[in-house]
């Protein structure tokens, strides 16, 4: 789930995770969800999920040592702290170890750039998130005029949907998504015929922007 940002007394910490930079072994630490309130939670019709009010929790972050870029996935995990824990001498760097960090849209685009060759699954997670966090702008306000994309942002959706096209029902939602958001409405109407019943609440939703010639990003659930 995509979370949302930090705001008072909507969840209950637990203790941080503490990681190693892959890259120069520098500690940092995550923070993690132990409770967390979902009443608010909402899904966008471009996939995104968020529950306002609880930390984001990052797939790729950058090291604030040597400022390399890694997957959180392929970092090894040293232990569990929180304060007021008495940590072994060894151990006291955790304490004042600086926390692990979501990506903003610029930041994603930067892991695209420095990663070089990727595999079609990986490079549509980057893209993903990279299109999640540069739409993360309309999910605040209704903008007051249609929404617009810079030429970068609209090569990554167009490169978004060259890998969509043999993915699952997910990954078709998000095809049709940013077909329609580029407003390339009859390929986005095409697209949805691919989902299936599961999908239908969704399928219908964007379907229905889709008749509006709408490129705005809307609610889908919530």
């Amino acid at each position: 789930m995509e979370l949302g940002t930090s705001e008072p007394g909507t969840f209950r910490a637990g203790p941080d995770a503490v990681f190693e930079c892959p890259h120069c072994s520098a500690v940092a630490r995550l923070a993690t969800v132990e409770e967390a309130d979902t009443s608010r939670a909402v899904s966008w019709t471009d996939g995104c999920q968020e529950c306002p009010g609880v930390p984001r929790h990052p797939n790729v972050t950058r090291c604030a040592a040597c400022q390399k870029f890694y997957w959180l996935g392929e970092a090894r995990q040293l232990g569990w702290y929180a304060p007021g824990i008495e940590l072994p001498p060894e151990f006291a760097g955790w304490a004042t170890a600086p926390p692990i960090e979501a990506l903003d849209e610029a930041g994603y685009y930067e892991v695209l750039e420095a990663a070089g060759a990727l595999n079609p699954e990986m490079e549509l997670e980057l893209r993903v998130h990279a299109w999640w966090r540069g739409n993360d702008r309309f999910r605040k306000t209704d903008p007051a005029s249609p929404p617009t994309w810079d030429e970068r942002q609209i090569a990554n959706m167009t490169r978004m949907i060259e890998l969509c096209a043999q993915g699952d029902h997910e990954v078709l939602l998000f095809r049709a998504e940013a077909l329609r958001q580029l407003g390339r409405f009859d390929e986005a109407s095409e697209a949805l015929y691919g989902l299936c019943s599961d999908y239908a609440a969704a399928r219908e939703k964007i379907g229905a922007l889709v008749e509006q010639k709408s490129r705005e990003l809307a609610v889908l659930f919530g």
